[in-house]
């Protein structure tokens, strides 16, 4: 048995910051015994497990790691077996190495990145560029729209006409400040994250064409926030940098 700063209990999961995480790898290259790393790139945990017999031993992996979009690594030892799925897509080849490498992880860490971010839910938005960690621009709002509307009849489709009013008031507000805010770092913007009503922000997506160049760099792990707002851009600084890292059960 062994502690490890950072480390999930067996069968535990955890989001770990930038720093926190190198601690981690610090701490699993000196004190414990690792006999492989796995690289597995974004989405391709699939094909990578079907082409390797010996990855019957991580079908505990939560189906949310099996799906990642980030891509994985896998740690393994006599005593222990963990997985990190990093905040940022890792590009091929996969690759594995006997012992604790993990020179490529820290490598992405290390990456300076920036990223675009919009956090919205009907009624208040928040849209930023975070540069490494760092917001270097940002402009929130409010704009009403109103939920529920108990009435039927004729009351009920003028509610349901004016609320979808407000929703595309908000929305094209929402697209002109991301719009405003995003042209300045237009070229170096290396991933788009959005955060706040998965719905809203499909429609939203689908509304705001000056953002459709932007699909390709989409986060596909969406950044968490209960209310947008500037306090919600600067918790995203360390948020969207956070790695998931979970333990087999019994593991440790």
């Amino acid at each position: 048995m062994f502690y490890l700063p950072g480390l999930p209990p067996p069968g535990g999961l955890r989001s770990l910051s930038r720093n926190r995480l190198r601690d981690l790898l610090t701490g699993l290259s000196a004190e414990v015994e690792v006999t492989s790393t796995e690289y597995v790139p974004a989405g391709e945990w699939a094909g990578f497990h079907s082409d390797r017999p010996g990855l019957t031993d991580w079908e505990w992996l939560p189906k949310s790691f099996q799906e990642s979009e980030s891509g994985l690594v896998l740690v393994s030892g006599p005593e222990l077996r963990l997985a990190i799925s990093p905040p940022f897509p890792m590009q091929p080849p996969g690759t594995t190495s006997p012992g604790a490498d993990f020179a490529r992880l820290r490598e992405d860490l290390a990456k300076r990145r920036t990223v675009a971010v919009v956090l919205l839910r009907l009624g208040a938005y928040a849209v930023g560029v975070i540069d490494d960690g760092e917001l270097v621009a940002s402009k929130t709002g409010t704009r009403y729209v109103h939920g529920r509307h108990r009435a039927g009849g004729q009351s009920q489709r003028r509610f349901e006409r004016n609320r979808e009013q407000w929703i595309r008031a908000l929305f094209d507000r929402v697209c002109r400040v991301a719009q405003d805010r995003f042209k300045p770092y237009e070229g170096r913007i290396d991933h788009l994250a959005l955060g706040g009503d998965r719905h809203v922000l499909a429609r939203f997506m689908k509304a705001c064409e000056a953002l459709h160049a932007l699909e390709d760099r989409l986060l596909r792990r969406t950044t968490p926030v209960e209310r947008p707002g500037l306090g919600a851009l600067r918790q995203a600084c360390d948020s969207i940098w956070e790695s998931r890292v979970v333990t087999a059960p019994g593991a440790g």
